[in-house]
């Protein structure tokens, strides 16, 4: 299998089923936003990436902070449009359309554990780049080994690469980035894996 085809199953799931994933219940995240802002100047830019429906983009933007919400499936960015989220933008991480040191955060919940590990240190690298030094970032990924195609609740088959704590802190750290805040999070409501929850820095 190459690289590629996990991103194009997965993104053509989200097409498929963007509609019904925007209804489900909304995990609301308090503490994995709370930690990751404590680090971002209040206004600064936020990029939300992997933003789906939206949600967590208005979220971060109803606290006072500019955020660029992207996506890589155009049908989470047109189910985000009709819900009112604005400046949206389809993007693949790997290749993100920004300018260096543009933005002062990124967010990334549940959608860097999409990508297979051959090229999570290239996105990392991205994301690096375009933060300014000192910006923060967020990471929320799947507690487990290997990878697995799982079939979304709403249909539809989804790529998703587990990881173990002290593997993923070793990819920011090869990335560049320093770990500011990390803990392990319970199973979601019908999930099995626990979640690896991680806020780190672009060093200057």
């Amino acid at each position: 299998m190459t690289t590629r085809l996990p991103n194009y199953l997965t993104n053509r799931t989200y097409d498929k089923i963007a509609a019904r994933y925007a209804t489900r219940v909304l995990y609301p995240m308090t503490r994995e936003l709370d930690a990751f802002l404590s680090y971002v100047p209040h206004g600064g830019l936020v990029l939300d990436i992997g933003c789906g429906p939206g949600d967590y983009a208005q979220l971060i933007a109803a606290r006072g902070y500019r955020v660029l919400p992207l996506d890589l499936s155009s049908g989470m960015l047109q189910v985000a449009a009709r819900r009112g989220t604005p400046r949206l933008v389809r993007a693949d991480m790997h290749r993100l359309p920004l300018p260096r040191h543009v933005a002062d955060g990124a967010f990334l919940s549940a959608s860097f554990l999409h990508l297979p590990k051959s090229t999570a240190g290239y996105a990392l690298q991205e994301i690096h780049r375009v933060l300014r030094p000192g910006g923060a970032a967020y990471w929320g990924v799947k507690e487990g080994h290997g990878s697995a195609h799982v079939t979304a609740p709403e249909g539809g088959a989804r790529f998703f690469a587990y990881y173990q704590a002290e593997g993923f802190d070793a990819l920011l750290r090869a990335a560049g980035f320093t770990l500011l805040e990390g803990w392990i999070g319970l199973p979601g409501e019908h999930q099995s894996h626990r979640w690896i929850n991680r806020v780190a820095k672009k060093g200057s």
